[in-house]
């Protein structure tokens, strides 16, 4: 007999609603970006993102300026026209370095670009930020110098494989270490 009685009550339970309306809701609104997107500005070197604070509404934000020799390409700062390199020495331009840049979704490679930090420290020396090195760079304690094997590396260093993370795209590169 209680099984008769239950179809009524879960129809009476359901068919409650709110007892008064909510005046901030607007069932028309839709926000302008999905938390975490990230864009190219309106400019070729700015990155935004979709970021929500203090419970306002999500929008847009810059989060970064593109180093010089690199450009918004879609969710990361890519190469642009720069050149492919594999050691510092590859760059022949005045005051360009060999630097780790992201080139796409799930890829990062190493291109000639002018010094992003033109006052730090030179590849292979030893950092604990990334602002110390001209390279932009300081992984595993040590300014960001490609190479691909231990001979290529200065001031002692060991070529070794580096998970790092550089525009929100993480991959695997090689890197001078200091021991």
């Amino acid at each position: 007999m209680s099984f008769r009685f239950l179809p009524l009550l879960l129809l009476a339970t359901v068919s409650v609603g709110c007892t008064e309306p909510n005046p901030s809701y607007d069932p028309l609104f839709v926000p302008p970006c999905e938390v975490g997107a990230f864009k190219c500005g309106e400019t070729p070197r700015n990155l935004l993102a979709c970021l929500e604070e203090d419970g306002q509404d999500p929008d847009w934000e810059l989060v970064k300026t593109c180093w010089a020799g690199t450009v918004c390409d879609g969710a990361w700062c890519g190469p642009g026209s720069s050149t492919a390199c594999s050691l510092p020495d590859d760059c022949p331009g005045e005051g360009e370095v060999c630097t780790a840049v992201t080139d796409a979704r799930d890829h990062i490679g190493n291109y000639c670009i002018p010094a992003p930090i033109p006052a730090g420290r030179e590849p292979g020396r030893a950092c604990s930020r990334h602002e110390d090195c001209a390279s932009g760079w300081c992984f595993r304690r040590t300014c960001y110098h490609p190479c691909a094997v231990t001979t290529d590396c200065p001031f002692s260093g060991s070529c070794e494989n580096l998970s790092v993370t550089v525009d929100h795209v993480q991959d695997t590169i090689r890197g001078c270490v200091i021991p």
